[in-house]
């Protein structure tokens, strides 16, 4: 068995294993799991990486998911791949995703090391290394305390929660004991909010007018179905809250929340980025700096959406200057709020 605590207020979707809860000798000794989204490292990689995601059912719930899921997978990567594999082409051929969050454990890893004997891990969800390689490594060293931290800020059962349910499901198929800690969601993190502050501050000044009157700031979030929300999905509450905590301490005359990369016919969080650009366009701004705000590593939705895809529509718009933020990836006051995440976490335990 292994004992689970969840800072939450809604159970994950796994509970197989939290059913009962034994006291383990625990040592002095704990691994920190950081879980990102994974992208292929190579262009072959890139439909088996969609087949992973179109295959998880915690973001695709299909009638009759036994028999549908890996067919409704294999037909819609292979559909979606010729257009990824530009998009990574794009951006040097393959996801920079697991080296940033490698670098993000590094930098983690050393600031921890004053504070007692930690080692952290990296789990990606939809390509290595994966749950099923991170839980083996960890029973194999002895690990009793495991605490796991997205690099996800805000909540999403698609993202936090099917990690999770991975990472669970991987424990109990491995027979793997240990004290098992999810850290639910930390977007009101003030070294967090700050590290944003700062990189937003720092690219205002490369416009050619860097007033923030004649500056339109949009903060672009992963956009999410709205069925989903409407189904209890915590995520649009808290993008809109870590939105309204910005907005404030910022003093920006325009700014503006918006949601990118929607795929197929439902209705997705609105107002969509690319609509966005075109309307401000229509209204006569001529700079915008764009910040990804559920973003803190850079991978595709950044660097190719963000930074070639909708850079082409404001330029088609009449926008003449449009700069992205970089994604927070190694910043200190990132990696700070990360270890007093973890520091407060393992006081409890």
């Amino acid at each position: 068995m292994f004992c689970v605590r969840v800072k939450c207020t809604a159970p994950p979707r796994y509970n197989a294993a939290s059913t009962a809860c034994y006291t383990l000798l625990m040592d002095n000794q704990t691994a920190v799991v950081l879980f990102n989204l994974g992208g292929p490292d190579s262009l072959d990689a890139v439909e088996p990486f969609l087949f992973n995601l179109f295959s998880d059912p915690d973001i695709f719930r299909l009638p009759l998911a036994f028999l549908t899921q890996r067919p409704f997978a294999g037909i819609l990567s292979r559909r979606r791949a010729p257009a990824a594999r530009a998009a990574y082409a794009a951006i040097g051929g393959r996801s920079p995703l697991l080296d940033n969050t490698r670098r993000q454990a590094e930098a983690l890893q050393h600031v921890l090391r004053e504070h007692g004997e930690f080692e952290v891990y990296v789990c990606m969800r939809y390509w290595n290394p994966r749950a099923r390689e991170v839980v083996s490594r960890l029973k194999q060293r002895g690990y009793t305390r495991v605490l796991l931290l997205p690099l996800y800020p805000q909540y999403s059962f698609t993202t936090t929660g099917s990690s999770y349910n991975e990472f669970l499901g991987e424990c109990v198929r491995q027979g793997y004991r240990a004290t098992v800690t999810l850290i639910r969601q930390w977007h009101e993190s003030p070294d967090y909010q700050q590290a944003i502050l700062r990189s937003i501050r720092t690219e205002i000044a490369r416009f050619p007018d860097p007033d923030p009157a004649h500056v339109s700031l949009l903060f672009s979030a992963h956009g999410l179905p709205q069925k989903l929300v409407d189904r209890g999905d915590p995520y649009e509450r808290q993008i809109v809250a870590t939105f309204e905590a910005l907005r404030s301490q910022l003093a920006w005359p325009d700014v503006t929340l918006c949601y990118q990369s929607r795929v197929g016919p439902l209705t997705w969080l609105r107002p969509y980025t690319e609509e966005v650009i075109r309307q401000k366009a229509r209204d006569g701004v001529r700079q915008i700096l764009v910040y990804p705000i559920a973003f803190v590593s850079d991978h595709s939705e950044t660097l190719y959406e963000l930074g070639i895809l909708y850079r082409k529509v404001a330029e088609d718009s009449g926008i003449g200057h449009y700069r992205v933020v970089p994604a927070l990836n190694d910043d200190p006051l990132l990696i700070s709020a990360l270890k007093k995440l973890i520091l407060a976490e393992v006081q409890q335990l």
